[in-house]
């Protein structure tokens, strides 16, 4: 009896041992190990994210660049501009203190259409002052393009009177009173135009969509309230009648019954009746709206109809 006892336990010992083996083969991981495992399944979104900072930092810095070499560019061109238009002026029609005046006019004709412009692109539908500022800005444009070009052929030495001749002296001379009258209009545009929030067009639209989605629900409640009233689907309350007419009316494609059943936990045929239940409601109010519209007094003929039918006098 003991040595049957000790084989037992020979073999029961025998037997656990591989058990203890395959057990401890694979061990639980450990919390450090989790915890690299981890961070290696975070590392791609922080190697996206990096790159993401990245590049919104180049584009800053871009931007930034542009904007210091735009404006030191726009500073040397109208200093440039300014002194070959001063001494166009000076050569020409106003020689002296005077000369300085007439590339202010220009350049700042075409300052003011283009501050105008980036005022008004906030509002596209303003096409007229849109349109009014674009030529203001081409026309200063052309004016100071031409007076720089005809500066440069000028000659530099023994300068006559008016280089130009009486033609050009007089074009250039009309440039102050044309720039007062069109500066003058392009002030009383913008005095008169009052800024307005424009509409935004997708929040217009959702908020056509949710009032046409209340309205739906707002019906099939209806016609649900009106099946209870007809005695019908009693069993069934008014609120799942109404999801199961908007499945079956508002769902693109359309579901077929036993799928409605089975989401709103009632039998193809009971979804069947709704739908019945319903039809017969709709067409009874369509026969009301039409004998309501039938049973309307027809419009009384106007007077000088009447009397274009009244036969004549003999």
């Amino acid at each position: 009896m003991t040595a049957l006892i000790t084989d037992a336990a020979r073999d029961a010992s025998g037997s656990a041992e591989p058990l203890v083996e395959v057990a401890t083969s694979r061990p639980f991981p450990t919390p450090r190990e989790t915890t690299a495992v981890d961070m290696s399944a975070a590392q791609p979104a922080r190697d996206r994210r990096a790159q993401q900072a990245a590049r919104l930092s180049l584009v800053r810095m871009t931007r930034a660049t542009a904007v210091g070499i735009t404006v030191l560019i726009a500073a040397l061109s109208f200093v440039l501009s300014f002194s070959s238009l001063a001494d166009l002026a000076a050569r020409t029609v106003w020689p002296g203190r005077l000369a300085w005046l007439w590339p202010v006019i220009v350049d700042g004709t075409i300052v003011l259409a283009t501050m105008a412009l980036v005022a008004f692109s906030a509002y596209p539908e303003q096409r007229g002052p849109r349109r009014y500022f674009w030529a203001l800005l081409g026309a200063g444009a052309a004016v100071s393009v031409a007076g720089n070009a005809v500066h440069a052929m000028l000659p530099n030495a023994n300068l006559p009177d008016q280089p130009l001749g009486s033609w050009g002296a007089a074009a250039i001379a009309c440039v102050p009173p044309i720039a007062l009258v069109l500066v003058t209009h392009a002030l009383s545009i913008l005095w008169r135009f009052t800024p307005y929030e424009r509409p935004d067009e997708r929040a217009q639209r959702q908020d056509e969509a949710l009032a046409l989605a209340a309205e739906r629900l707002e019906r099939w409640d209806a016609v649900a309230a009106a099946i209870h009233e007809r005695g019908q689907m009693l069993s069934h309350p008014t609120a799942k009648i109404a999801d199961a007419l908007r499945m079956l009316h508002d769902t693109q494609p359309s579901l077929p019954l036993r799928q409605i059943g089975q989401q709103l936990g009632l039998r193809h045929d009971a979804v069947a009746r709704i739908r019945d239940a319903a039809k017969a409601v709709l067409d009874e109010r369509t026969d009301e709206h039409q004998a309501l519209d039938g049973a309307r007094p027809a419009a009384k003929p106007s007077v000088a109809a009447t009397q274009g039918h009244q036969a004549p006098r003999g």
